[in-house]
Order: structure tokens, then sequence, then C-alpha cells
């Protein structure tokens, strides 16, 4: 496991630990509904931000090493755009579990399947991990697609799953085992490199 806080690269993103002055990025951002609309939490406001990011910040600077929350820049723009988390669920088992969520005003140019190729590179490749799930709301067909795009499969439904706002919420279980990774989708020219820092 790494010591420090791991940073990867794609052709368009860098995707590090926070810092604070990723709290301007994410004020423009995260307080909008279609940010935070499927996470379990409060809506989030400045104040809620402004409190996220220190937190973040403090656990860049101290990583457990099973959990990681990586801040998505986009290199030209150079500010965060979103951010992805790689949590190691079993060491035994070699299992973890993946998360995203973006800028909404940047939707449909790729950034969401390109951070999340950087990261389960590093989730298959670096950590030696097996299998690596995500759970997504049965609503929340963006990220349906995403995790499609990347040869995930839905294995079941976990039926009121999450408590989101008082509303309980139905969620698909998808999955990748590391003998699937890369998909044959993106093997064709069309994924960005993708390197280890």
């Amino acid at each position: 496991m790494p010591d420090a806080f791991p940073t990867l690269k794609s052709e368009r993103l860098l995707l590090r630990a926070f810092v604070p002055d990723d709290e301007a990025a994410f004020q423009q951002f995260a307080v909008k509904e279609d940010f935070w609309k499927f996470l379990p939490g409060p809506a989030l406001d400045s104040g809620l931000v402004k409190r996220f990011i220190a937190a973040r910040v403090i656990e860049g600077e101290n990583p457990s090493g099973r959990d990681w929350l990586f801040c998505v820049e986009e290199k030209q723009m150079m500010r965060a755009i979103g951010m992805v988390r790689l949590s190691i669920a079993s060491p035994e088992h070699r299992q973890g579990n993946i998360g995203f969520s973006f800028d909404g005003t940047l939707r449909g140019k790729g950034y969401a399947s390109e951070a999340m190729q950087a990261v389960l590179r590093f989730g298959f490749a670096e950590l030696g991990l097996h299998r690596i799930t995500a759970l997504a709301d049965i609503d929340n067909i963006r990220s349906h697609a995403v995790l499609q795009k990347l040869g995930f499969r839905v294995e079941g439904r976990l039926q009121q799953n999450f408590n989101v706002r008082g509303e309980w919420r139905d969620c698909d279980l998808f999955a990748l085992l590391r003998s699937e990774w890369p998909p044959a989708s993106l093997l064709d020219g069309q994924a960005g490199s993708t390197a280890l820092a």
C-alpha cells in the first residue's frame, strides 16, 4: 500500500490529494443539486463544502492506506472538477469499492470515464485488487452509463440501501473483476493513457 497519497495522471486529468485551493472550485459546483442529488447526507451548502474540503485536506496529508478520495483536476482549466473515491473493503479478499461525482456543467466530455479508468488501473495494477464494486442509485442513469462503459456489470439490486435525506433509496450493485479489466471497448484506442506519478 502506498505510504503517501498517490497522484494519478491521464491525458487531460490529474488525480491527487485535496488542497485548500480546491474549495473555490467546489463552491461553484458542489452546492448544486446535480452534484449531491444521489449522495447520502445533507444537501451541500457553502458551509458544508468548506468543512468537507478541510477534512479532505487533512486526510490527504495523513492517508489511511485503505481509502483514497482523489480530487480530479482538469489540467488545462487548472481547477478541480470532481472526485473519485477508492476504498479497500477487504484486504484479505482483495476487494475494493469505487464511487464518483463531478461538476454537472461538464457532462458529456468523458471526464468521469477518464478519471475512473485511472483509479481502476491504480486499484488493479498497483494495489492488486481482485474485484471492485460500485453502487449507483437506480435513477442515476448517468452513473450507470459510465460504469457500464468501463465494463462493470450489474450484479443485483439492493432495496432501500441508502437513506437519502429522509427517503429510502434502492441501488444497483455493479462489479468488475481484475480479469475483466480493461474491457475490449477501451482497448481499441479510445482510452487515454494513464500513469501513476
